[in-house]
């Protein structure tokens, strides 16, 4: 022979064998919507923010309990704000209980003052989830899309 590597073949490749196959990971389930009408549901409201952040909505805040003291964890998750009452939390409730963002949740949700703002308190899971004014329009024009679709197919 002339020293030349031999051009190497791929093996046969073989279906796997269903039953040798281990079932994949099982879907997540949706969880039920709450219903709003609830005595417990979830309290829905517009608030301004003032420059400093405070948002001008106490009902939200007395609707979950929440009082002097409390500690807050304030979590900016892509343009909604989640903030939970829990022990390891960073911010604390002012002597008047109001919520106010901190300047880099307020940049990173780009909330500016005077903004109004979509908040929706849960007492159930004890929490406060604060939509930007631009995050509701966005909602707003991704239904009105999905409403005006089927009209414009047909």
């Amino acid at each position: 022979m002339t020293g030349i590597p031999s051009l190497a073949l791929p093996g046969r490749i073989i279906a796997p064998d269903p039953q040798r196959l281990s079932p994949g990971p099982a879907p997540m389930g949706l969880p039920p919507l709450r219903d709003l009408h609830a005595a417990d549901g979830p309290r829905l409201s517009i608030a301004l923010m003032d420059g400093g952040g405070r948002l001008q909505d106490r009902g939200a805040v007395a609707a979950l309990g929440w009082s002097a003291g409390d500690r807050l964890l304030i979590t900016l998750v892509r343009t909604p704000v989640v903030i939970r009452r829990r022990p390891d939390g960073v911010f604390v409730m002012p002597r008047k209980p109001y919520v106010a963002l901190p300047a880099p949740v307020r940049r990173g949700c780009g909330a500016l003052a005077g903004s109004r703002l979509l908040l929706v308190a849960d007492p159930v899971h004890d929490v406060l989830i604060v939509h930007p004014e631009a995050a509701v329009q966005a909602m707003l024009r991704t239904f009105h899309t999905s409403l005006a679709a089927p009209e414009e197919a047909s």
